[in-house]
């Protein structure tokens, strides 16, 4: 009843306010993954996806990504990304990327 979070990174680093940022993982479940989101400098809550489409390359391949605006008027920097899976039993993990 494990879940897995790795490899979380996101592009570009340090972040550029009015620019889009590419936040990806790799998430696996022993349950079967149902769910990934990603707080993006604590302002949201975003959907990930390993749908093939979105910003995502490979279908099913375990890697979880997202694409988004930032606002204009953010500081540049480096944050901190959280990212939270939920597995299909409703289980979860969070992992936090600094």
């Amino acid at each position: 009843m494990a879940i897995s979070i790795a490899d979380v990174k996101y592009t570009p680093d340090p972040m550029v306010s009015g620019s889009k940022v590419k936040v990806t993982c790799k998430v696996t479940a022993d349950e079967g993954v149902e769910s990934v989101k990603i707080d993006v400098r604590d302002y949201k809550v975003l959907e990930a996806y390993d749908d093939g489409a979105q910003g995502d390359d490979v279908t099913g391949d375990g890697i979880y990504i997202r694409v988004a605006d930032l606002p204009y008027d953010d500081p540049p920097g480096t944050y901190n990304v959280t990212v939270v899976a939920t597995d299909e039993k409703a289980t979860w993990s969070a992992k936090l990327c600094q």
